[in-house]
């Protein structure tokens, strides 16, 4: 399947994809189909969700798919962080939890969905209550950044990790620690549990991923390959694949023992997150070049390219069902997309942002530096020697020509692509 770039969709365009889906069945046209009939409508502006102009570092759907948990906050650091609760139906924010004291940047559901799990930049693992936006526990092992946590399969334990390089396992129900160990000699960035409990997977700047026996405490497995540092790992639903990505622009899929099986290659700046379709067939990534990606895993190749966002995007999901795909960014965000056709649900529009950040680039170096050295060297050495001496003649052209090409055309491609890194 060739490239796609998808613009946003009018309603009319969705129901009508639906409506023909119905009528000849859905196995018998693709997804690209109805996304190329849909594309034949005006696009239409998403209807927005609850304005939310902070970070969002971390995002997960509950289980029933009607919800939505954001962790997040006024920066990445020691300013004041969030969890928030919001109806994916409506784009209402249900709940809101203020007070954490540094940004919450990872977030965990325990199965009751009445408790959610963050973990913050000053080094705390929170459990909170959503009906009452409390903390029920603080649990704290570290001083630095606690980077990530995971819940396993089961509930019962937490699993925190940050620049220290150590995991820590917690018993939910006591807030009590059970198990540190050494996973990497630098930061860990991020941890999975296996869908069946027994494993434990972590990544870090070290640029490598790898695979625990967390109770034992012992390595199973070094998945290595990666160029710079791996920022997020996620677990297939069945348990057969692993995904991880980072810094070094690309995404490998691994089999559950740690075989490397596939290098997707497709962002311009940091992957920082990867999550697998309910299915498995499919994973989406996001990155700090602002946009959203998703992959064909049988295939290999990349399906569809949604962007560019108005700031860098840090955190993805799947619904449990498979239907809506979630997006965390720097701002303007979360934002809700149907899976299948891409359509933005809520959130603000990506088309218009992404037209201007990629005609700008290509036109100013290409134009200016082409009429201005043309134009000036051409026009005076021409004149006024035959005029003046040639003394002068001499002097002037040589001196303006080379200065003033040479300067605009390499000063703004430089701003603009430092930037996405800087963030």
């Amino acid at each position: 399947m060739r490239h796609l770039s998808f613009s946003l969709f009018s309603g009319i365009a969705r129901r009508y994809a639906h409506g023909v889906a119905a009528a000849i069945g859905t196995s018998a046209m693709s997804a690209a189909s109805l996304i190329a009939m849909a594309n034949l409508t005006l696009a239409q502006e998403p209807k927005p969700i609850a304005k939310h102009d902070r970070w969002v570092t971390s995002l997960t759907f509950t289980a029933d798919n009607a919800r939505l948990v954001t962790a997040g906050g006024e920066s990445l650091q020691y300013r004041p962080g969030d969890l928030k609760v919001w109806d994916v139906k409506t784009g209402e924010l249900l709940t809101n939890v203020e007070g954490a004291p540094s940004n919450q940047w990872s977030v965990a559901l325990l199965p009751d969905a009445t408790r959610a799990v963050t973990s913050g930049y000053d080094g705390k693992v929170t459990v909170w209550s959503l009906a009452d936006k409390k903390p029920l526990a603080s649990m704290e092992k570290r001083k630095g950044w606690c980077r990530s946590i995971a819940v396993s399969s089961d509930g019962k334990t937490i699993a925190s990790a940050g620049e220290d390089g150590q995991v820590t396992l917690w018993a939910v129900e006591t807030g009590m620690e059970t198990k540190t160990f050494k996973a990497h000699e630098a930061a860990v960035y991020d941890l999975a549990f296996s869908p069946d409990g027994a494993t434990l997977a972590t990544t870090s700047t070290d640029k490598t991923a790898k695979l625990w026996d967390w109770n034992a405490g012992t390595e199973k497995a070094k998945l290595e390959g990666h160029g710079d540092a791996v920022w997020a790992v996620a677990y297939s639903k069945d348990g057969n694949q692993i995904a991880t990505c980072g810094a070094d622009r690309k995404i490998k899929v691994w089999d559950a023992a740690g075989k490397e099986t596939a290098t997707l290659e497709g962002h311009r700046d940091w992957v920082s997150d990867v999550a697998f379709s309910p299915d498995g067939a499919k994973l989406a990534s996001v990155s700090h070049d602002r946009s959203l990606k998703v992959w064909d895993l049988k295939e290999k190749k990349e399906l569809a390219n949604v962007g560019l966002f108005k700031s860098t995007a840090w955190a993805v999901a799947f619904s449990p069902d498979g239907r809506l795909l979630a997006v965390g960014t720097h701002k303007d965000s979360p934002r809700i997309y149907d899976s299948n056709t891409l359509a933005e649900l809520f959130g603000r529009t990506t088309e218009k942002p992404a037209e201007k950040p990629a005609e700008k680039p290509a036109e100013k170096p290409a134009e200016k530096p082409a009429e201005k050295p043309a134009e000036k060297p051409a026009e005076k050495p021409a004149e006024k020697p035959a005029e003046k001496p040639t003394e002068k003649p001499a002097e002037k052209p040589a001196e303006k020509p080379a200065e003033k090409p040479a300067e605009k055309p390499t000063e703004k491609p430089a701003d603009k692509t430092d930037k996405p890194a800087a963030k």
